[in-house]
């Protein structure tokens, strides 16, 4: 279209590339003088390789960021349920004189007469009994299904030394009480 419109202009005009008066000549005649280069414009597909490079990049931040807030929810779930276990079994002893057993991983509603609605725990199951020494445990075991690889968290309560939490293997990939690298050795922390 534009070698039209110029053979038009230029045949118009004399055909003399001196006479530039008729619009787009200047540019036209410039351009093929080199003076002026086309503007590139980027393709469809270039743009849509650009953005598909910015979505990876923020994907690739993003989604470990992410998997770390997720683990590290599934232990707090856990602590938090071990912990309503704890208080119930406190007030069961205030009242029976005793401390109960239950495991929803034999029954799902195990905890239910004990006020602990706990039907919907996907990642771990839980488990308490008394101990020998007018204690209780409870423990909380990671199902592997869920890729925690069935490591546990156990609360054990003595009357006389107080309450301490252990862990043997991780419960989770990562590190539930230090910064760092994962270990696999237990990890003990005093309450």
């Amino acid at each position: 279209m534009e070698v039209l419109e110029f053979m038009e202009c230029y045949s118009l005009h004399g055909g003399s590339e001196r006479n530039e008066s008729y619009p787009g000549v200047k540019k036209w005649v410039a351009m093929k003088r080199g003076r002026i280069e086309r503007r590139k414009i980027l393709t469809f597909v270039e743009w849509m390789l650009f953005i598909t490079i910015i979505v990876g990049v923020a994907a690739g931040i993003t989604i470990p960021l992410y998997t770390g807030h997720v683990e590290k929810a599934k232990v707090t779930e856990a602590t938090s349920i071990m912990g309503a276990v704890i208080t119930s079994q406190k007030v069961y002893f205030t009242r029976k004189a005793q401390y109960y057993t239950a495991d929803n991983s034999v029954d799902p509603k195990a905890f239910e007469p004990y006020g602990i609605n706990i039907t919907d725990t996907k990642v771990f199951t839980y488990k308490t009994a008394p101990t020998p020494d007018d204690g209780f445990t409870v423990t909380a075991t990671a199902k592997d299904a869920y890729g925690a690889g069935g490591g546990s968290i156990t609360y054990v309560y003595d009357p006389v030394r107080g309450g301490r939490w252990t862990s043997d293997g991780d419960p989770m990939p990562h590190d539930m009480y230090e910064p760092g690298p994962p270990s696999h050795s237990p990890r003990i922390l005093i309450i």
